[in-house]
């Protein structure tokens, strides 16, 4: 069995000297055997002026960017969501190289 545990992971952000933190969830189905990753991401923002955000992260296959989920209501400054794509392409790509 896929230990799940191992693909969630946070993340801190510093910006006008307050912190944020982000914790990503792959979406996985669990009614196999083996948990199966979707591709998406849940993303659970702790924010200082918002407070607790939940959101869905899709890629787009034709800029390999990560965007919100079109049925999710959050609004996400777009410099956040930058940093929130380049902490996913870099936890991607340090995992494609551990397993290469």
């Amino acid at each position: 069995m896929i230990n799940y545990a191992e693909k969630v992971f946070t993340r801190q952000y510093t910006h006008d000297n307050k912190k944020l933190y982000a914790t990503f969830h792959p979406e996985v189905i669990i009614e196999r055997e083996e948990y199966a990753t979707t591709g998406r991401f849940l993303v659970v923002l702790l924010h200082p002026d918002k407070g607790l955000q939940s959101f869905f992260l899709n890629r787009d296959n034709e800029t390999n960017n990560w965007q919100l989920d079109d049925n999710d209501p959050a609004i996400i400054e777009d410099e956040l969501m930058e940093w929130i794509g380049n902490q996913l392409k870099s936890v991607q790509s340090y995992q494609a190289v551990e397993h290469a």
